[in-house]
């Protein structure tokens, strides 16, 4: 019989290591698109590339600048978390 508690703790501290690795790369990315619609509406420029490179940068940006340390995170947890896991089954 599985320990319930540990497989719920495991199960958030794996939800909230997503949302917040998602959140490292999506809010900039949305505050770029924000930015640049809002420079094509003014300028009333309608060309796709201009709106997808930006983001393609800041993406590329965030990746480089927080790579390394969102790698380290999922490898921590998958040891941590997976072993955790393997213990409460057993």
């Amino acid at each position: 019989m599985p320990d319930d508690r540990v497989l719920a703790d495991v199960t958030r501290a794996a939800v909230l290591l997503f949302a917040g690795d998602a959140a490292l790369f999506l809010v900039p990315v949305l505050v770029v698109a924000v930015v640049v619609g809002l420079i094509q509406t003014i300028l009333s420029v309608n060309e796709a590339s201009l709106s997808f490179l930006p983001k393609l940068a800041a993406l590329v940006a965030v990746l480089a600048i927080v790579g390394d340390s969102v790698m380290r995170g999922l490898g921590d947890f998958l040891t941590t978390g997976l072993l955790d896991m393997v213990g409460a089954i057993r």
